[in-house]
């Protein structure tokens, strides 16, 4: 999305200062602007204590010529003392953005024009004519016009255009991509990406990559995920080839396990200092058995998986980014 009111401040673009920044353990009670070095026309402003200042409505520059400026700012605590100034560049434009162009993978012969009213949205991912494109990867080249009848300057961005639905995938385990493993795969369907690995690996971390195919035979981009193998557990006798998958973990958990006789498993997610902070319940397994688990709703950090049946207990650790 790109907002195309320019009027007033169209290029003001100022990061949201955190009240805090530069300052130590301290409310701040003001801040103070210039324009261009012009200490002299320096602004003060006081204001009330908040987590955040957004400054980029709040500053005027409707009087100031087109062009490049600088913004130089402070903030002031309770104690009566001025941070460090901080300096911005930003550009005014004295007139509104009324159309734009574009073009596809430096071919003039693409070109396209539409027209804009001020204050207007364009949204490029349906304004762009890209369906008639033979190429998989691809860039757009767009420029807005002013009502003075300059042009901007241009912007360039990458893009990918899809070439039918998804037909198959393939993965491979670290740098092995000469033992990649390849499969079909419906538009619709599930890859069960830890019912599918391998049981024939070395213990520690290892990296699993995958990419899918469509109809066409064009391949998306590698995804990479880590995950972590034990090849044989001591403190549970029979159970081995266990994976925890992914380790980094976002919003699914998955356990892959063989269990030579039958067992009842009880699992357990611990904080850092041990405490149980979630019952995972029992866990029937004999041979090769899998399950994954939500975890979308824990905070960030680090946590122990606890592993326990009648014979003994085992734990190992998992991040949650």
């Amino acid at each position: 999305m790109i907002n195309t009111d320019r009027t007033m401040r169209p290029y003001l673009l100022l990061p949201a200062l955190a009240l805090a920044a530069g300052l130590q353990a301290q409310d701040i009670n003001a801040y103070r602007y210039w324009y261009d070095d012009a200490t002299a026309d320096a602004v003060t402003t006081t204001v009330a204590p908040a987590a955040e200042l957004s400054l980029n409505t709040t500053l005027p520059t409707g009087t100031m010529a087109a062009g490049y400026h600088r913004l130089s700012i402070q903030f002031r605590d309770t104690d009566g003392k001025w941070s460090a100034p901080q300096t911005q560049l930003f550009t005014r434009s004295s007139t509104t953005a009324n159309g734009y162009r574009y073009w596809l993978n430096d071919d003039p012969s693409t070109l396209v024009e539409g027209t804009i009213t001020a204050g207007a949205t364009v949204d490029l991912n349906t304004a762009l004519a890209t369906s008639t494109g033979d190429r998989l990867f691809n860039l757009v080249t767009i420029q807005f016009q002013e009502s003075d009848g300059l042009y901007s300057a241009p912007i360039t961005k990458a893009y990918t255009r899809g070439t039918g639905e998804v037909h198959g995938y393939e993965y491979w385990i670290d740098d092995a991509i000469a033992d990649r493993v390849t499969n079909t795969l419906g538009p619709a369907a599930v890859v069960d990406l830890i019912a599918d690995l391998p049981l024939s690996l070395t213990q520690g971390e290892h990296v699993l990559t995958i990419r899918f195919s469509t109809e066409q035979g064009t391949w998306s981009v590698p995804l990479s995920a880590t995950f972590s193998f034990v090849v044989g557990i001591e403190e549970l006798p029979g159970i081995n080839d266990l994976l925890l998958f992914p380790n980094p973990a976002t919003d699914q958990l998955g356990l892959r396990l063989n269990s030579a006789d039958a067992h009842t498993l009880r699992l357990e997610i611990l904080d850092v200092s041990g405490q149980r902070i979630r019952d995972i319940g029992p866990w029937g397994v004999h041979g090769t058995n899998w399950k994954s688990w939500d975890i979308s709703d824990l905070a960030k950090g680090t946590y122990f998986l606890r592993i326990q049946d009648e014979q003994g207990s085992w734990s190992t650790s998992f991040v949650k980014q």
